[in-house]
């Protein structure tokens, strides 16, 4: 076996409160990465539909430094021909450069009979994050190799633990970032009544999975001390859009990922309208890239024939 073709989701993480532990799969959209192992000793890399200047130097490149990270690590001398087939706008807080990195070490695993556990996989692959936002987190690379949701129990060592989740509405607003991360901004001195707050919000999106309970989700995911006053400010209307969503009827509304596109949790009933609500409010941001409307799903990164 020397080639394989793998599609991987876009995936949404921290999920409002649970920052760096916290992702789930989306339905809606897929990119397609494609590998072919060669006798060069060198990792190359290609990307299709390359719109938004994804860099194709190994070290800049998330799937192309998983790849380096997991070929030394196991003393392996291979050449592979990284393919990335782009249908999903990179750069938006939708976890494409994980996705991309989780799907190289998974078709490397399987082309090469390395026989990794899950969370070796993500561990390899987590690190290829360093590329695009300069930490090896795991909550997106983690969602888009399982699907479903996930929590990132420990960091060292690894281990996620992932639950089937419903099928609950999602509405997205893409859009791109207007600086490349904000990571570095985000402060961790909340303050000890934030801080509880934060840890009942993340045990509230663990109890609304549970129940399967779309609007207790949505009110949980709508709090984040954390991440969302940094990535928040970073979005034009960002706070004016959440009061509208909400109004409108929407149970919960956040930033996804890194920003900046956002996403709120509705019924199937209002899914249109907010969907069209989220179009008005951000069709004059200059970043604005489409509404996507979609569904959490229990889908990760797969072989397609």
């Amino acid at each position: 076996m020397k080639e394989i073709t793998i599609q991987t989701p876009i995936t949404c993480a921290n999920v409002g409160p649970g920052y760096d532990i916290f992702a789930v799969s989306l339905a809606e959209n897929s990119d397609i990465i494609k590998l072919k192992l060669n006798d060069s000793g060198i990792i190359s890399i290609k990307v299709r539909n390359n719109f938004q200047n994804i860099p194709t130097k190994v070290s800049d490149n998330t799937a192309g430094l998983a790849a380096r990270e997991l070929f030394k690590s196991k003393n392996i001398v291979q050449g592979v021909e990284i393919e990335i087939i782009k249908k999903v706008t990179s750069g938006a807080g939708l976890g494409t450069t994980g996705a991309s990195a989780s799907a190289v070490v998974f078709g490397l695993n399987k082309l090469l009979n390395l026989n990794l556990s899950e969370n070796e996989i993500i561990d390899f692959a987590r690190r290829g994050e360093v590329a695009s936002g300069g930490s090896p987190h795991a909550d997106n690379v983690a969602a888009a190799l399982l699907g479903g949701f996930v929590l990132v129990r420990n960091y060292q060592p690894i281990e996620v633990m992932k639950m089937k989740m419903p099928e609950f509405p999602i509405v997205l607003a893409v859009m791109t970032k207007s600086q490349r991360t904000t990571r570095g901004f985000i402060s961790y001195d909340i303050g000890v009544e934030k801080l509880r707050l934060q840890m009942a919000h993340c045990a509230s999106v663990i109890h609304a999975i549970h129940l399967q309970d779309e609007k207790l989700f949505g009110k949980a995911i709508n709090t984040d001390f954390i991440a969302e006053p940094v990535r928040g400010a970073a979005i034009s209307e960002y706070w004016e859009a959440k009061k509208k969503v909400l109004k409108a009827g929407a149970f919960g509304f956040n930033v996804s990922g890194g920003g900046s596109s956002v996403f709120a949790v509705c019924s199937e009933q209002n899914r249109d309208e907010i969907a069209e609500l989220m179009k008005e409010i951000f069709k004059n941001n200059p970043h604005f890239v489409d509404v996507i409307k979609t569904t959490t799903s229990n889908t990760g990164v797969r072989e397609i024939i």
